[in-house]
């Protein structure tokens, strides 16, 4: 425990990898998310041959967690890491249904993937699994999505949780440019000349904690709604929260 208590969020320089930051740092119910333990990112299929170097050697990361679904892993890759004896944990979230605006689709991933959102949760609760990276295409409305729902279930505050999430617009132009070369290698339609300079804002994340409430009571209503027990919530929280607060 002492040597978690002398670490800091992760704040060093990845090459390919533009929306990779460390979840630690963050005030949690009586503590704070504990440094160099789990951490968000774009895809890992970016990742250069230093970030490699860097991840499994600087960082020990065990776990990764990647949140796209079965046809992007396919025809994107999983980048260089896949040839590394960390562990690969398939979570994908695809297919869910349309919705009128970003807010009622990462409401959707919550009821219509809650069960492979729970399973992630129980997954990081299990002794092994940290450090973790969890990541989809951009790191932005899957990743934003997990993120919320790990950091609530800590008792991170709805503002950082927020805050956390609009912290991808400083990565958004490099990502747009990537999904354009997506689109264009996979056939698809242009997108939108709004969605391509589109940034996430903080409001988004608050409106959709607010229909959580509405709709669950609390993330603690949603994750026992899909089969998260206390005791999985008390591994959870065992592993990624210290007493206390981290020294800038």
């Amino acid at each position: 425990m002492r040597f978690w208590r002398r670490r800091r969020p992760f704040a060093g320089h990845l090459e390919g990898l533009v929306n990779f930051r460390d979840l630690g740092g963050l005030p949690a119910s009586g503590g704070t998310v504990r440094p160099g333990v789990l951490f968000r990112s774009d895809s890992l299929a970016y990742a250069t041959p230093a970030d490699v170097a860097s991840l499994v050697h600087d960082l020990r990361l065990s776990t990764v967690i990647d949140l796209r679904g079965e046809y992007e892993v396919s025809q994107l890759g999983r980048g260089p890491l896949s040839g590394s004896r960390v562990e690969y944990y398939s979570a994908p979230i695809a297919d869910v249904s349309g919705a009128d605006d970003l807010v009622g689709h990462y409401v959707a991933i919550l009821a219509e993937k809650g069960p492979v959102l729970a399973g992630t949760v129980r997954h990081l609760a299990c002794a092994g699994t940290l450090p973790a990276v969890f990541h989809c295409e951009a790191g932005c409305d899957r990743t934003g999505v997990l993120a919320a729902v790990v950091l609530g279930l800590l008792g991170v505050p709805e503002e950082a949780i927020a805050a956390d999430y609009a912290a991808t617009a400083a990565a958004m132009p490099t990502i747009h440019e990537r999904v354009a070369v997506v689109v264009d290698r996979l056939g698809l339609p242009p997108r939108p000349a709004s969605v391509a300079v589109w940034e996430p804002e903080a409001a988004l994340m608050t409106r959709t904690l607010a229909e959580v409430r509405s709709r669950w009571g609390d993330i603690r209503g949603w994750a026992h709604e899909h089969g998260l027990t206390d005791d999985d919530l008390a591994s959870l929280r065992a592993n990624l929260v210290v007493a206390g607060s981290v020294a800038g």
